[in-house]
């Protein structure tokens, strides 16, 4: 296990390494790019090369029982854990792991929701979050989708957010919200109006609501909202933490 400068977590865990582009989302994918970048996988993430590029990690399996701190677990930010190439039992090893440290968090996220809404109710505790990427209006059908999963507290990560979103969303059975730019050299812009948008949407349907960075060559940058005043604020809020927003220092990562 890892621990990370993602602001909405503490530490990673991948007993999986590797994945399938399935969308827009995933042309800059920073798993990718590392993955690639130290070796740990040698081509690129497309269909073609996935039976390679997909790996399961038994050998990190036991990983969080080692951690004994309560803390918010990242469940695979190097891959997905519905994933179609990860074997059903596999995965049941994992849900087993997660159910068998209730005193973690784990925050599993995936841009296949509709897998996970078909894994079966008895293998979800309140500790494990579902949570679904939803870069843009074009993907926006995996809201749904999540909808459907039998877990107790069900997130979306509109992260990089690379298109806005209509204002008529529906956010009924969501929990938690999470907004972010693009980082990277060639970062698609996000205005802060978009994450506007979403935030007002959160607030009619009393969704928490996580802006986690700006747009940005480099992660965690601009990590406070710009209002419609001119005002900057950090919203750090969780599902079990509506706290409110907290006046920040301007930055230039607006992108209006």
């Amino acid at each position: 296990m890892n621990k990370t400068k993602i602001s909405w977590t503490k530490v990673t865990w991948n007993p999986v390494h590797g994945c399938t582009r399935v969308s827009e989302g995933c042309r800059h994918c920073y798993a990718e790019a590392l993955s690639l970048r130290y070796g740990w996988t040698h081509k690129p993430w497309t269909k073609q090369n996935e039976q390679e590029n997909v790996r399961m990690m038994p050998h990190k399996l036991n990983d969080p029982y080692k951690l004994k701190e309560p803390s918010r677990i990242f469940v695979n930010s190097m891959s997905d854990l519905f994933h179609p190439l990860i074997p059903i039992d596999y995965r049941k090893e994992v849900f087993r792991v997660m159910r068998e440290n209730p005193h973690h968090t784990f925050q599993v996220l995936t841009k296949r929701p509709e897998l996970a809404a078909e894994w079966p109710a008895r293998e979800w505790t309140p500790n494990i979050w579902m949570g679904a990427s939803v870069e843009d209006f074009r993907v926006l059908h995996r809201l749904d989708s999540l909808r459907k999963c039998h877990s107790y507290t069900r997130f979306v990560s509109a992260e990089p957010l690379i298109g806005a979103w209509p204002t008529n969303v529906n956010l009924a059975g969501i929990h938690w919200m999470i907004v972010g730019g693009e980082s990277g050299k060639d970062f698609r812009p996000m205005p802060h109006a978009w994450a506007r948008d979403i935030r007002d949407t959160c607030q009619r349907y009393r969704v928490a609501y996580f802006f986690k960075q700006s747009a940005a060559y480099r992660t965690e940058l601009g990590t406070s909202l710009k209002h419609e005043d001119g005002s900057f604020h950090e919203w750090h809020q969780f599902p079990d933490e509506m706290i409110d927003p907290q006046p920040a220092e301007p930055h230039r990562f607006t992108c209006e």
